[in-house]
């Protein structure tokens, strides 16, 4: 099969995928993540990639700086300052008991030390990108509850990716390999994307049609590239480990979020959703763990593991934000005059 023909395959599957996420309701990355790991599996990539596969992997490689570009953009500096002292304590307690439960409860289970923490750091980020867009279509993100979770997420994402180079750096034993290297420019992209937010808006037309353009054409590869990795087989050799990351995921950034409640101004209720909001994870944690990955430092079956894991708290999110707005309308909080999807006015 020819490249272009590959390459516009890929694509289109993807797009479809995405539309088909949008009509069910669910996040786009949802849908991307799926395309990845159907594109991704024996085969049909060895029908549609088959001898172009170093070349996707390449442009997987581009889109996941781009990726971590494009989750900048979507932060709002305005919105993180305004909750920064609430969105600190939560993103502090969100990460670490998230982060402790997973080197702790992986050391028992016999893991090495280096795949631990890489655990525990995937299990410590969330997802800005699919937070935004869930917020985004139900009117939320511009709310006290919506402005704290895309606060403490930032910082939680910026605290992964620093934890992350510096374990790469140290396990590795080298100053320059190509998974650290990469790590320094993914948040070298992620913060140009919050500088370019805050010079240029989020809401200008040529910013739209680029990330428009970027989130059709490119995005799409660092997911096939993540399926490509994808082993369904893994999982049933050990089902248990899926069943361990998940819980461990899910309870770790609940319990941590509420952990906070002596330090916030937020109801007992309020802090059980954003933990749910902190659980959505996606980009950030996938693109750490398939680094992870290729460097060596996780086996197959737990980067199958936290895919999945990243897949289900991803869909789990949204779900739960309805029912509670549905039974609670003002559990956002009261809506913020100073910025408007990241614009002050």
């Amino acid at each position: 099969m020819t490249l272009l023909f590959t390459i516009f395959i890929c694509i289109a599957v993807s797009f479809l995928f995405t539309v088909l996420a949008k009509k069910l309701n669910l996040s786009v990355v949802i849908g991307l993540i799926l395309s990845g790991i159907v594109l991704g599996s024996p085969g049909i990539k060895n029908i549609i990639i088959g001898p172009n596969e170093d070349f996707i992997m390449l442009l997987g490689n581009l889109a996941f700086f781009t990726l971590m570009f494009l989750a900048g953009l979507e932060i709002s500096w305005c919105l993180l300052y305004q909750e920064r002292k609430e969105a600190a304590v939560v993103a502090v307690f969100a990460a670490l008991i998230p982060l402790l439960l997973g080197i702790f409860v992986f050391l028992q289970l016999g893991f090495s030390l280096v795949t631990c923490l890489t655990i525990g750091i995937s299990m410590s980020i969330t997802a800005e990108a699919t937070k935004a867009r869930v917020l985004l279509e139900l009117n939320k993100l511009n709310t006290q509850v919506g402005s704290l979770m895309m606060g403490a997420g930032i910082i939680d994402d910026m605290m992964g990716l620093a934890m992350f180079a510096i374990i790469s750096y140290v396990f590795t034993g080298k100053t320059a390999t190509h998974e650290f290297f990469q790590t320094l420019v993914a948040i070298g992209a992620f913060f140009l994307g919050i500088i370019v937010h805050m010079l240029l808006g989020r809401e200008k037309l040529v910013v739209l049609k680029v990330e428009k353009f970027l989130l059709t054409f490119l995005i799409p590869f660092f997911f096939i590239g993540m399926g490509i990795h994808f082993s369904f087989e893994s999982l049933f050799l050990k089902p248990w480990l899926l069943i361990v990351v998940i819980v461990l995921a899910i309870f770790g950034k609940i319990a941590g979020s509420m952990l906070a409640k002596p330090f916030t101004q937020l109801s007992w209720r309020q802090l059980y959703l954003v933990g749910w909001g902190m659980n959505s994870r996606g980009a950030v944690e996938l693109a750490l763990a398939l680094l992870a990955l290729q460097a060596g430092l996780i086996e197959k079956d737990v980067y199958s593991s936290l895919v999945i894991m990243a897949l289900v708290t991803t869909l789990i999110f949204p779900i739960v934000l309805r029912r509670m707005l549905q039974k609670n309308p003002n559990i956002m909080g009261s809506t913020s005059e100073s910025c408007v999807l990241g614009r002050k006015k």
